[in-house]
């Protein structure tokens, strides 16, 4: 199991974008492999396997999350965590550009359901192709294919609406 340990934790990281809430959901999939270690050392392909394992336990935690009466969304990515450092010799100007759009994306993506938000990073940042996504969550191909170009052309049309100018303002308590 331990070959497969990155691209779990890469894939979680991807579904929840904490890193406290990936290493958990690593740790719920190591439990459930080791429980059956006997067939998991017969899979023919056991990174697709758990992969579809971690992706049914993200589905699992989300939803029981969601029925929650503690249910509290956490707050996206700090932009310095996502943009990364400032490297040395590059343009401040460029660097705080490029960190301006990595928000303004971050921003929007935090807007789109997260199930389909982390279909579109799989696929298009973590690179897997249409038919292991498929295998992974279960749906056709076609179903995936349609999802990625909706999910794809609402991202579009968040990034160009002016919904995302404007500064991120949390309200954190008050009166009505």
């Amino acid at each position: 199991m331990k070959p497969h340990f990155d691209a779990l934790y890469a894939a979680a990281r991807r579904l929840v974008q904490e890193d406290s809430d990936a290493c958990d959901l690593v740790q719920e999939v190591s439990l459930k492999a080791f429980s059956c270690l006997d067939e998991f050392e017969k899979l023919e392909h056991p990174r697709a396997w758990l992969l579809r394992v971690l992706y049914h336990c993200f589905i699992d935690e989300r939803r029981s999350r969601l029925r929650s009466p503690l249910h509290n969304d956490k707050s996206s990515a700090d932009v310095e965590a996502v943009a990364g450092e400032v490297q040395s010799g590059i343009d401040p100007e460029v660097e705080t550009e490029r960190a301006l759009r990595i928000e303004r994306v971050m921003r929007a993506m935090d807007l789109l359901d997260r199930e389909l938000c982390a279909l579109l990073a799989m696929h298009d940042v973590e690179g897997m192709t249409i038919a292991e996504l498929a295998g992974l969550t279960g749906y056709s191909e076609s179903k995936i294919k349609s999802r990625l170009f909706r999910t794809r052309a609402k991202l579009g049309r968040l990034l160009q609406s002016e919904q995302l100018n404007g500064p991120k303002l949390k309200i954190v308590g008050g009166k009505r």
